[in-house]
């Protein structure tokens, strides 16, 4: 088992910040439990390396390295080696907004147009957007602006001004304040509300009233490059090491840190806004934060786990909950990384945990965090000992009726998934459309309704389901096992939808064509899924990226619009689809991203590929299927990028400058973010 642990620092009481605790607890039982718990999840995930730490009001107790930040030098992580803390990074945004609340230079319940004149969007309500919406996931916004947000190159451009001048051209998911649900667009324009207010950007202001007062030495923002040493590689489903993400989105994801630095922020939101003589926030301030934002807008059935603060995810984390302790808890998620910061506010207590690589999922922090705060709590006398999973058996089964069976049965939707639910005499049977076969997959069978009206299998009596009607809309409700495995949550997992009619004409004629993307940075995760596509399925219009979003074609015979209302998090991200007419070609937008016509694209000839003044890149295809073709690509510009993708569109390579490539057995799509001379033979 050693063998999966590279121990960096292993700190018991010795590193202290000024004015520490008197504690004298040394926590050699929560230590135990959470290395137990990192070495566990290490051997069940093969994540590359975990990075924690854990400490008690201003003192630092543990801190702890497990894997290697580096396989290639096997290297192991230090307690100053950075990762991404992704959407933790939000708890910055918010405390950078409440600093400007506390000097009295913005209000959280003033209009946000007050302060950021230049937000415009194409619903009038946007006006009605308050700063506090931004913190608390309310404002309508429709989620998240993916184009350009994570790069493996620096961005040239500002990514919230794109996100603000996205916005112009979008409409509200609903009326300001109606719902909570995860957007990370909000606190993005926090960027864009610092830099209107302060005239600093908003990197420059968080580095001098946050980091550097703290003592964040080990926080920044990926602006540049770091030292190769200073980071932990990420490794994907194929253990091959990843670049550095650049998470250009900062004040919803971008912060680079460490367990340690992190800790920080806890030890001053605990300490009532101070970190030892160093003042953050005022108490009102951090009272605030802690203040659950979803208790009067729309929210039929609670998630303690995302029950949102300011900037928390949930202020009654419910891991904590189940023992009687409030919580609260702000997770991150980046492509291969996932970070939590858990705080027992009351008690003085705190953890982060952070995990690379593709078997570390945003869960595994969340059970290591809850393990070591458990037996910490035990510790301290707080509760009477750790609480054990629960072991579920299946309830006794009540015999449904017909009424209901029939009430609930039909399609339903979130935000990525299609489902059918079906009666098979008296169970229900859940299936999801699988757009890459046409065809349905069973998620969920024989469910049986249960003595607490939820519905149930025998072989999963953890995971059960129910129905409830709110707001003239119906839902499907989700409730499992979560976290540590000590308590169940529930989740609005999907909405009831049905066809008003027959899909409009003009929306059949779009069905099955392809559009490719063409207007983001080269090196952006997203030319990995280029396509996007319109399916239906009984008079249900989907667009279809990789998930399947229901929209409504009744809107315009150009735009079909985004059309869920689900609180919490199942209802993030949504968009409209947006018919635009180029040079007599129609055009597929969603958000800020731009699709051509597969069907117009040019074959690959001699000669060169311009760029236009637009700066969108330029796709050209080439049969190979009957002959071998070598093709010489010489960008115009030092360092000019393409790809190449087979027929479905997979890519098949990725390069700069000068190459040749030989090609045979099939179709190919090239695309070029440079002006190149090209040479087919």
């Amino acid at each position: 088992m050693k063998k999966f642990i590279a121990l960096a620092v292993f700190l018991i009481g010795v590193l202290s910040i000024s004015g520490c605790n008197s504690s004298s607890l040394d926590y050699s039982a929560a230590i135990a439990e959470g290395r137990a718990a990192a070495i566990e999840i290490m051997e069940k995930t093969g994540a590359s390396s975990i990075s924690l730490a854990f400490m008690d009001k201003e003192r630092l107790v543990w801190a702890e390295t497990f894997g290697l930040a580096n396989k290639g030098s096997n290297t192991a992580p230090t307690t100053d080696t950075m990762y991404c803390v992704g959407s933790t990074s939000k708890m910055i945004a918010t405390i950078a907004v409440l600093k400007l609340v506390d000097q009295k230079a913005i209000s959280l319940d003033m209009p946000l147009v007050n302060y950021l004149p230049s937000l415009s969007m194409a619903s009038p309500e946007y006006t009605q957007i308050t700063v506090r919406m931004l913190l608390n996931h309310s404002a309508g916004f429709p989620g998240t602006d993916y184009r350009n947000m994570f790069t493996s190159s620096p961005l040239s451009l500002s990514y919230s001004a794109q996100v603000l001048e996205t916005i112009r051209t979008q409409r509200l998911k609903h009326t300001p304040g109606y719902l909570s649900v995860y957007c990370n667009d909000g606190f993005t324009l926090i960027e864009q509300l610092i830099l209107a207010v302060t005239k600093k950007s908003y990197v420059q202001f968080v580095q001098d009233e946050i980091l550097t007062p703290l003592g964040m030495h080990h926080s920044r923002y990926s602006l540049d490059y770091f030292p190769e040493d200073s980071f932990a590689i990420r490794y994907d489903e194929n253990n091959l090491p990843l670049p550095q993400m650049f998470v250009n989105a900062f004040g919803s994801g971008g912060l680079y840190s460490t367990p340690t630095d992190m800790l920080k922020i806890a030890m001053m939101l605990i300490g009532g806004g101070k970190l030892g003589g160093v003042s953050i926030l005022s108490e009102a301030a951090i009272a605030e934060m802690g203040i659950d934002q979803t208790l009067n807008n729309f929210n039929p059935v609670k998630k303690n786990g995302l029950n949102y603060g300011l900037g928390w995810d949930t202020v009654t984390q419910p891991g904590l909950g189940a023992v009687g302790i409030i919580g609260w808890q702000k997770g991150g998620s980046i492509p291969y990384t996932k970070t939590t910061l858990t705080i027992a506010p009351a008690e003085g207590l705190a953890v982060v945990v952070i995990g690379a690589s593709s078997g570390f999922s945003s869960d595994d922090a969340i059970v290591i965090a809850e393990r070591i705060l458990l037996r910490a709590l035990a510790e301290k006398g707080k509760i009477a000992a750790m609480p054990g999973p629960l072991n579920m058996s299946s309830r006794p089964e009540k015999t449904p009726t017909d009424e209901l069976l029939n009430s609930v049965i039909g399609y339903y939707a979130n935000a990525n998934t299609f489902i059918r639910i079906q009666r098979q005499s008296n169970d229900l049977n859940i299936a999801e459309y699988d757009i890459s076969k046409n065809d349905w997959n069973d998620l969920y069978t024989g469910l049986k309704l249960r003595d607490d009206d939820r519905f149930s299998s025998n072989d999963n009596p953890s995971k059960s389901f129910s129905f409830l009607t709110s707001e003239g809309r119906q839902y499907v409700v989700l409730r499992s096992l979560q976290g540590y495995g000590h308590y169940q949550d529930n989740l609005i997992y999907a909405q009831r939808i049905a066809a008003s009619g027959a899909i409009p004409t003009a929306w059949i004629n779009r069905l099955g064509r392809k559009w490719l993307m063409t207007n983001d940075q080269h090196d952006s995760i997203l030319w990995s899924n280029v396509v996007r596509q319109l399916n239906a399925v009984d008079d249900l219009l989907f667009a279809d990226s990789g998930s399947l979003e229901i929209v409504n074609p009744f809107f315009s015979e150009t735009r079909a619009s985004m059309m869920l209302l689900i609180p919490q998090v199942n209802g993030r991200d949504l968009n409209d689809v947006v018919i635009e007419t180029r040079e007599g070609e129609e055009w597929f937008r969603s958000g800020s991203c731009l699709y051509r016509p597969q069907e117009t694209i040019k074959a690959l000839s001699n000669g060169t590929v311009n760029i236009g003044a637009e700066g969108l890149a330029e796709w050209r295809s080439l049969d190979a299927s009957l002959i071998t073709k070598a093709v010489t690509i010489t960008p115009a510009t030092a360092g000019g990028h393409w790809k190449i993708y087979n027929s479905e569109f997979q890519q098949t390579e990725t390069g700069e400058g000068t190459k040749t490539v030989t090609l045979s057995g099939g179709q190919y799509y090239f695309i070029f973010h440079n002006t190149s001379h090209v040479v087919v033979e």
